[in-house]
């Protein structure tokens, strides 16, 4: 029995931890003070136009940013708060902090899967700029079907390696 209620409470506790990390990402009152996703979505831009600005001079393509907003020749993307990798990291970050694990692991886990989950998002933006750059035609079906499925899904795969091999929690 003791099982049925750990496994009901660690549910419990991820479903009512996304609620509450949507929550501060989409709730009016708190978005119009700090908009967690925007300012990831500054940081995202900012990094992606680094890791840009080092291909266009191997690639030589112009390059330009303001705010959010990168482009090249025809091609701009703005890297809304959608696309800043907040909801993948929001659900990681859930995952670490319902499942039954020391403080000190979830800690762990979480910071390693969160800079993991940024990095990766930053190599998603920039991969798709250079895509709607050079091969237009796949832009939307790339970014609304591959890239936002990929980072879920390393999401999910970060969880399950640090679930298996760095949690401390016991067996049954």
């Amino acid at each position: 029995m003791r099982s049925y209620s750990e496994a009901a409470w660690v549910i419990g506790s991820f479903v009512f931890l996304i609620m509450a990390f949507f929550f501060l990402l989409s709730w009016g009152p708190i978005v119009d003070r700090f908009d967690i996703g925007a300012a990831l979505a500054r940081l995202t831009a900012w990094f992606s136009y680094g890791a840009l600005w080092v291909v266009s001079g191997i690639l030589d393509f112009p390059l330009h940013k303001n705010g959010t907003i990168m482009g090249s020749r025809s091609f701009e993307v703005d890297v809304a708060p959608a696309c800043s990798g907040a909801v993948p990291m929001s659900i990681y970050l859930s995952a670490v902090l319902a499942y039954p694990a020391t403080w000190g692991s979830r800690m762990i886990g979480a910071g390693l899967g969160l800079g993991v989950i940024l990095v990766v998002n930053i190599i998603r933006v920039s991969a798709l700029f250079l895509i709607g750059l050079y091969f237009k035609q796949l832009f939307h079906d790339t970014h609304v079907y591959v890239a936002q499925a990929l980072v879920i899904c390393v999401a999910v795969a970060l969880w399950l390696y640090w679930a298996t091999r760095h949690a401390d929690a016991p067996a049954t």
